[in-house]
């Protein structure tokens, strides 16, 4: 029976990654803004990693991009999902060496990506990159009246 991505009372280092509002909204004025990070971990074998993603405006597309050692399975977790007793995830896969997904971010707040090496029997290095881009909103014309 294979294991859940995530059990109740996991523990992971979460690592910040500065890709909050402030550094995300701050080119309003050229119509969209982003920013990236990237991150080097390793996951001892048997356990998981965390990097946390604060602050995510809703709309935020962002896309990672994980290169590893081997095997590893990936989630990207919403805080009010990792509370939750059975997690669901936003994204979920395995990669075998690399991957690079895409996602949406439904509602503002924090994010988790992790990384889990449960199934491994060595410790695995691990990078990841990640960018995340928000258009910024702009007013509609106004409507034109006769």
């Amino acid at each position: 029976m294979p294991r859940p991505l995530l059990r109740a009372g996991a523990r992971g280092l979460c690592l910040a990654v500065a890709l909050g509002a402030a550094a995300l909204l701050t080119a309003a004025e050229a119509g969209a803004a982003g920013g990236s990070a990237q991150v080097s971990i390793e996951i001892p074998a048997g356990k998981t990693k965390t990097v946390r993603l604060r602050d995510l405006p809703r709309g935020t597309r962002l896309t990672v991009r994980i290169d590893a050692g081997g095997k590893l399975a990936v989630a990207l977790i919403s805080r009010a999902q990792l509370k939750s007793p059975a997690p669901e995830a936003l994204f979920r896969g395995a990669l075998d060496r690399r991957m690079t997904f895409q996602v949406v971010i439904p509602e503002s707040g924090h994010y988790y990506l992790v990384l889990d090496n449960r199934r491994g029997g060595a410790a695995m290095k691990a990078r990841a990159t990640i960018r995340a881009e928000h258009d910024a909103i702009r007013p509609s014309p106004p409507s034109g009246g006769a």
